[in-house]
């Protein structure tokens, strides 16, 4: 019996597929996209872009795009008044692929593969048109220190793309995004800093500081660890965004507040198991010679979790390096629910019908009930006013106004706030706000600045330029057997003792992502992807400005 949650309809995924998903680069974890239609997504495939049909399991995996590269990541956007939509994936040596893709056709309308300026294409994003241009936007954050923006054209296939604005910061890029009012640019690279930035301009793009941020501290060991940040997301309202570090830091802030409304920790005693080939220094794991500890946090993504994206119920999510996937209630932070993703590679290779149960690795039995902490007010300095906002500045910890009670979205009573526990083995942790670190914080290396205030960025000057080498495709660790594979009949206890073992391997997640309604949530591993449904899904919920 699986663990109940308050923000899943189940801490069991609804789909269960065998996949392969190849990781192109150990820090870099976006490989998964769903552009158009639930269960139904796009994951990377050795130098291909695959489209897998979670919910057709005698329909086979198709590709929608070959390569002449192994991508680092993607992204996919829909077309407005179209069924077509458009297709971006970046490598590690400059290369970008972009393509038109329709779903009435077994082949892209067009596609354009290119080496582009820079280095390593740490992360590509496909952004709608604004500020006047009549043509979506590609934004490529790059190794060489840079984001770029180009103009996508889509009335013919494209010979070039133009670069209509470059922002040049003070380190390798690893992540952008874009607000959703197409305004605000948030960065981050291998740094603690966090840039934003107001976009304006059509033709050619301006960017305007708006101030600089820092990662808050990590419960850090190693002495050379290097607090960079990887994933960034907003909220659909745009009023809320997330880092996230491979330290073990997510933080998320209010746009109105330099403050962040929240910091969480990852656990470093639960994030894989320690074996003698893994390694606290970045040094070491991004050249090959060892593991990457599991508790970095890898992939951040918010989700609106109702139908057609309405906003108002909304979770957000985050990755570790392996094995757990968080989830988190967007409206206060204050619920998480911690999963671990099933090993499917313990599952059986072929394709499993829409609903049926993963193996459940770790259980418990016994309630806990979740506290939520007292609210408080923030009174820092406002920092980005989002548009249409009025003088009027409403606290951070209001509720917005709703229709319905607590008890109608959780099912008409207080089940979503308990847990199902034993004292041996966890299949979801759930846990009210994470407190800040207890201990001291006192950095031992340059790769840890601590500002006094965010509005102040004190220079940063680590002792050697960072590390990210042009490797091949990071290869996870794989069984020395397999449940399947076997030569002689196992005894039930035998059989037992192997699906055990291979329940404690880490798995090296590939990814996350939510389908377009944000009702259904998808992770990739390197062995599958799995499907949850987000509790509530399908009903409307009302957010602040939708009732009367």
């Amino acid at each position: 019996m699986a663990s109940t949650s308050s923000l899943l309809a189940s801490t069991t995924p609804t789909a269960i597929v065998p996949a392969e998903v190849t990781i192109g680069h150990v820090q870099l974890r976006d490989l998964i996209i769903c552009p158009r239609e639930s269960g139904i997504v796009n994951y990377v495939q050795g130098r291909s872009v695959i489209e897998h049909d979670l919910h057709s399991p005698d329909q086979p995996p198709r590709t929608v795009a070959d390569l002449t590269f192994t991508p680092n990541t993607l992204s996919s956007l829909n077309l407005p008044d179209s069924s077509h939509s458009l297709l971006a994936a970046g490598g590690q040596d400059t290369e970008i692929h972009l393509s038109l893709q329709s779903p009435l056709r077994n082949r892209a309308l067009w596609q354009f593969s290119r080496r582009l300026s820079g280095s390593i294409n740490n992360s590509v994003l496909l952004s709608p048109a604004f500020d006047g241009s009549h043509e979506p936007r590609l934004v490529v954050s790059n190794n060489d220190w840079t984001v770029r923006i180009y103009d996508v054209p889509l009335r013919k296939e494209p010979q070039d793309l133009r670069c209509c604005g470059t922002l040049r910061l003070e380190e390798p890029v690893n992540h952008s995004s874009i607000s959703p009012d197409g305004r605000t640019l948030l960065s981050v690279g291998d740094s603690p800093r966090i840039y934003l930035h107001s976009l304006s301009g059509s033709s050619r793009l301006s960017f305007n500081r708006i101030t600089t941020l820092h990662v808050p501290p990590p419960i850090s060991v190693h002495p050379f660890s290097l607090v960079a940040s990887f994933s960034t997301a907003w909220s659909a309202d745009g009023l809320k965004f997330a880092v996230a570090c491979q330290e073990g830091v997510i933080a998320i802030w209010d746009v109105r507040s330099t403050k962040p409304m929240k910091v969480l920790h990852t656990s470093r005693a639960r994030g894989g198991d320690d074996t003698g080939w893994m390694s606290d220094d970045p040094w070491e794991w991004t050249r090959g010679n060892s593991r990457a500890p599991g508790w970095g946090a890898r992939n951040i993504k918010f989700g609106c979790g109702g139908v057609g994206a309405q906003a108002g119920h909304e979770i957000m999510t985050y990755t570790e390096h392996t094995n757990l996937l968080h989830v988190l209630d967007a409206r206060t932070f204050e619920t998480e629910e911690i999963i671990r993703v099933p090993n499917i590679s313990c599952s059986k290779p072929s394709f499993p019908p829409t609903h049926s149960p993963a193996h459940p690795l770790f259980r418990r039995h016994s309630a806990i009930r979740l506290s939520a902490r007292p609210a408080r007010r923030d009174d820092s300095i406002v920092v980005i006013p989002p548009r249409g906002a009025s003088s009027r500045t409403t606290s951070l910890t209001s509720a917005p106004p709703s229709r319905m009670s607590v008890a109608d979205r959780t099912g008409g009573s207080d089940e979503g706030d308990m847990m199902d526990l034993d004292e041996l083995e966890v299949d979801c942790l759930s846990r009210g706000g994470s407190p800040p670190p207890t201990i001291p914080y006192r950095p031992s290396s340059p790769y840890r600045p601590i500002s006094p205030s965010p509005l102040v960025s004190q220079p940063y000057h680590p002792t050697s330029p960072p590390y990210r080498p042009a490797s091949p495709p990071y290869r996870p660790a794989t069984p020395s057997f397999h449940p399947y594979r076997r030569t002689s009949r196992r005894t039930q206890g035998e059989e037992g003792e192997v699906e055990r073992a291979l329940q404690r391997e880490d798995v090296d997640i590939a990814g996350t992502c939510f389908d377009p309604t944000g009702g259904f949530l998808y992770v990739a591993t390197t062995g599958g992807v799995a499907e949850w449904t987000v509790r509530g899904s399908g009903k409307r919920w009302w957010g602040s400005g939708q009732w009367a």
